[in-house]
């Protein structure tokens, strides 16, 4: 994405972030509020324009598009965290946990370090990339209209070669299954390349993410625990861990897992969520959560 580039929402063409790249949360869309730090208020009557790559409406209370949560901006591509329709501050508070999760997760991307051969015990089943097929996980998800590939600078380039991945190239998409409130969203984005030590890089994004989530303890969002390690079915040749976001705004509080895999080619964060479980207040489990990670990465990793 150019630098003067107008973003999805058709707004003013994007500020650069911090590698010399706009980031997809850097521009304002159309009628958007202006609340708070990274959380949503009733938005005035009128509907906003459609999310990145959703046909259908935003809810009211879609969250700000000017300040990135914890004052990170993307370094690359990043779909717009999907926004599907209705649901009021509910459906608001959620697309608010998403746009955190997807903010600390990108901002640990280029500032991890030191992922270099210090050794690996995960197998190396040989050179692999990441796509963005048109549906997903036996077809039940599909793509939004947009996905972003190759968009790292260089300077992007030098600072993943210097945490140990080379010749890294980037994809990110967002999809979904069904429409409005029964919706389920899933977004993903990663690099893949060469990668020496796939678990210390994997550990090292998730004591970043820790960081930078930890710099505004009044933000209302907050992880929970520690990174677990999951082996689903189907998931070989690379280490996988999952972990909790807590958001809370105006008495509501919801939970939703992602998950991070890494081997010898990609590393990749996964986020998804089902809308009619979260507005009655019921979370993704983690083991569910790396189910369906494992059934993405058997979908968009493929042989270089």
């Amino acid at each position: 994405m150019s630098y003067n580039q107008p973003g999805p929402y058709g707004g003013q063409p994007q500020q650069p972030g911090p590698y010399g790249q706009p980031g997809p949360y850097g521009q304002q869309p159309p009628q958007a509020p202006q609340p708070g730090y990274g959380y949503p208020q009733q938005a005035p009557p009128g509907q906003p324009q459609p999310g990145y790559g959703y046909p259908q409406q935003p809810p009211q209370g879609v969250p700000p598009q000017q300040t990135q949560p914890y004052g990170q901006q993307p370094p690359y591509g990043v779909p717009q965290p999907p926004a599907p329709g209705g649901g009021g501050k509910k459906a608001g508070l959620i697309i608010g946990a998403v746009a955190v999760v997807a903010a600390i997760a990108v901002g640990a991307y280029f500032v991890i370090g030191g992922g270099g051969s210090g050794g690996s015990d995960i197998a190396d089943d040989g050179a692999h990339k990441l796509t963005a097929p048109a549906t997903i996980v036996d077809g039940q998800y599909k793509k939004g209209d947009k996905t972003e590939t190759d968009t790292l600078t260089e300077n992007d380039i030098k600072d993943a070669e210097s945490w140990g991945v080379q010749n890294p190239k980037d994809v990110s998409a967002a999809y979904s299954a069904g429409s409005g409130l029964t919706s389920k969203q899933l977004m993903f984005a990663g690099v893949y390349g060469t990668i020496d030590d796939p678990e210390k890089v994997v550990d090292a994004m998730f004591a970043q993410m820790k960081k930078e989530a930890e710099k505004d303890a009044d933000s209302g969002s907050k992880l929970l625990g520690s990174p677990k390690e999951f082996t689903p079915s189907g998931f070989e040749n690379g280490i996988m861990k999952c972990q909790e976001i807590e958001s809370k705004e105006s008495g509501q509080t919801i939970t939703m897992p992602f998950c991070i895999w890494g081997d010898h080619s990609t590393l990749t964060y996964v986020l998804s969520y089902d809308m009619a479980a979260l507005a009655a207040g019921k979370s993704t489990s983690m083991e569910d959560a790396a189910d369906l990670t494992a059934k993405v990465r058997k979908d968009v990793r493929v042989k270089a």
